[in-house]
């Protein structure tokens, strides 16, 4: 049966006004559900915040056991804004402590709806941290709380890559648009050294900001400049750190008290972009620069170190296992710069791989770029021509004698235009020697015909020239002032025993030591005696006999006892043309420990165990290069007898012994 058409338009007339009434109750419907989202969000906000802030505390403190949060009270102020009163964060073990008065931190509200919790704005009152490190670790708790022992961490650490990209990421995607803390205070009691650092005020306005932050510690107060850019889409970051005013410097605040550092600069500069994760690691690169930078501590140099301008311009790779500093590194410092290639692989052996190819710079640049304070035995030479270095270094910490080291410094046309503060040349003639004590002048002598107790090389026992050589350096007369297997060996010995126990310094290093150098033993110091030592050797300033005449008439061997003839009257009342082949080398076994020399005997003057094998190892080896014949060899009797003042010192010993085979020295014979 046909529908009727009448019937059908009465339908549709009828479902028009349903229609458009049940689009008006929608309309109607929409807004009141939105506002009653909106009115149960104003009611349940401050309890939804208040769940939320326990959450994340109970699930921090499972993930850090030993540390204790609490925060008085969070709650809304307006649609976007949070507030937050008296944060604290302290250690159970009383290390560190945390305190933030007050805290307020604006987020979009349309996207926190939706569950993206970025701050926008976040302002900090009164932020205090408290430090503390004891000399002997604390072995209970604070606060009466019981010992809480920390779940072991299982299974392989967690990736570098990993781990740093994290953090980045984090910081890029968390970092809020504007942040300002209004004094800040960090209280410091480590090892018993009490420092505070306080900052009035430190106001970043991202992605470019420009503040000044003001320092006060210890009374003394300054401020600088705080300037730099955040581009979060590129994941780039840069910090500038400037005075104020032209011509001030900027001084490391802790440093100072916290490790006897002082540490000062014109500007600094930190620029990080991060590639992000290809290939399973971190891709990093960037710049970090310094102008003006004075640094001064004990070990480094005995006056300030000044270096005008360095740089580092790197590309990074971090990986699960390793860190990587790529080729197209660059290293600026001054007038001179070089590309370093750095691998340091942890797992699964600790590795450590240094190359720097052959890079070739003009000599004046080199030494032109040494820093001021460093070197002071330099300061003011001047040289033309070109040098070239090379350096390979491998070691596997497990295995340190497999070390591998090739090291080449190559010259062109090199010639030395002007010494600086000092002529190595002039110890060529007679010149006066003065000793130190603890960098204290203590006596001073003629080095040449003047002086009655001066000897010239062919004065002197072979006896004893020999016995020193094999002792302190066979290869002296052919090698050009070092011994790279000596050096392999001494890095290995101390990689062994973590602590320096071996040195590697030849004949020619010692007499550059003992001429022109303090006895303290500094990172300066040391490079600087390579150096002027290459310088000697590599242009023949002073011929190896000179070099080893100096050195056997001004080497310490003894008590208040300088040269071969003070010796050898000081132990056998003989001169030192007359030593016999036993008292030779007796003499050169006390070279390393002078001072000392009383322990080499037993109590009833007979010498002790240890040196008769010494005695037996350096015969061998004067023999086999035919410094002396089988019958000296055959006769030798390791005993000897003091007639000399030296016998006065030997009462009260006591049983100590002084193994000269644990010395620092090499005692290898070289071909």
């Amino acid at each position: 049966m046909k529908p009727v058409a009448g019937s059908e338009n009465l339908r549709r007339a009828v479902a028009g006004p349903r229609a458009r009434k049940a689009l008006k109750i929608g309309a109607l419907a929409l807004p009141v559900a939105a506002l009653v989202l909106f009115v149960s969000f104003l009611l349940l906000r401050d309890i939804a915040l208040e769940s939320m802030l326990d959450n994340k505390i109970r699930s921090y403190q499972r993930r850090h056991p030993e540390t204790v949060v609490s925060v008085g009270s969070a709650q809304f102020d307006g649609l976007g804004r949070l507030v937050f009163e008296n944060i604290r964060l302290w250690s159970q073990t009383g290390t560190l402590s945390v305190d933030l008065r007050s805290c307020y931190v604006e987020v979009s509200f349309w996207k926190m709806l939706v569950g993206q919790v970025r701050p926008k704005d976040v302002e900090m009152n009164d932020l205090r941290i408290d430090l503390r490190r004891d000399s002997v670790p604390d072995q209970g708790f604070a606060r009466g709380v019981g010992e809480t022992k920390a779940n072991p961490r299982r299974g392989r650490a967690r990736a570098y890559s990993a781990q740093v990209g994290y953090l980045l990421d984090l910081f890029f995607a968390r970092i809020p648009d504007g942040l300002e803390i209004n004094r800040l205070t960090v209280n410091s009691d480590i090892d018993r050294i009490r420092q505070t650092f306080h900052v009035p005020r430190l106001a970043i306005d991202a992605p470019g900001f420009d503040t000044t932050i003001e320092i006060e510690n210890q009374g003394e107060k300054w401020a600088c400049r705080f300037a730099g850019d955040i581009d979060r889409k590129k994941k780039l970051a840069a910090i500038r750190l400037s005075p104020l005013r032209p011509g001030e410097s900027i001084a490391l605040p802790f440093i100072d008290r916290q490790w006897g550092v002082r540490v000062s600069f014109d500007s600094l500069g930190v620029r990080l972009k991060s590639g992000g994760l290809r290939g399973g690691a971190l891709h990093l690169e960037g710049l970090l620069s310094v102008s003006g930078l004075t640094i001064n501590h004990p070990r480094i140099a005995a006056e300030d170190v000044y270096l005008q301008n360095a740089a580092l311009d790197y590309a990074l790779h971090i990986g699960a296992d390793f860190i990587e500093m790529e080729k197209r590194t660059r290293v600026s410092i001054n007038r001179l710069s070089f590309h370093p290639h750095l691998k340091l692989t942890i797992r699964p052996e600790k590795q450590l791989a240094l190359e720097i190819e052959r890079t070739a710079f003009k000599a004046d640049d080199f030494f032109g770029s040494l820093p001021a304070g460093l070197f002071t035995g330099l300061a003011g030479i001047r040289t033309s021509g070109e040098l070239a270095y090379r350096l390979s270094f491998f070691v596997d910490f497990a295995r340190p004698d497999s070390l591998r080291l090739e090291s080449d410094l190559e010259k062109r046309d090199f010639k030395i235009e002007r010494f600086g503060r000092i002529d190595f040349r002039a110890v060529n003639e007679p010149f006066l020697h003065t000793v130190y004590a603890k960098n204290q002048p203590l006596r001073s002598f003629m080095v040449g015909p003047e002086n009655p107790d001066f000897r010239a090389l062919d004065r002197i026992s072979p006896f004893l020239r020999n016995a020193v050589l094999i002792s302190e350096d066979g290869a002296f007369f052919g090698h050009s002032g070092f011994l790279l297997e000596h050096f392999k060996k001494s890095i290995a010995a101390d990689l062994k025993e973590k602590r320096f126990v071996r040195g590697a310094s030849t004949i020619s290093m010692q007499l550059v030591k003992n001429l022109y150098l303090t006895r303290q033993k500094t990172v300066a110091r040391k490079l600087e005696e390579m150096i002027i030592t290459w310088l000697i050797e590599e242009n023949r300033l002073i011929s190896k006999e000179r070099m080893f005449e100096i050195y056997l008439n001004i080497i310490e061997w003894g008590p208040g006892i300088n040269g071969a003839q003070g010796a050898a009257r000081f132990y056998f009342d003989t001169d030192a043309e007359n030593l016999t082949l036993a008292e030779a080398i007796f003499m050169a076994s006390i070279i390393p420990r002078p001072n000392r020399f009383m322990y080499s005997f037993e109590e009833d003057l007979s010498l002790r165990p240890w040196l008769k094998a010494y005695y037996g190892d350096v015969s061998r080896k004067m023999l086999r290069r035919e410094m002396i014949g089988q019958g000296d060899f055959d006769t030798l009797v390791p005993e000897i007898r003091l007639i000399g003042p030296a016998r006065l010192l030997l009462k009260d010993v006591g049983g100590a012994s002084d193994d000269p085979t644990e010395d620092s020295r090499e005692t290898e014979e070289q071909p």
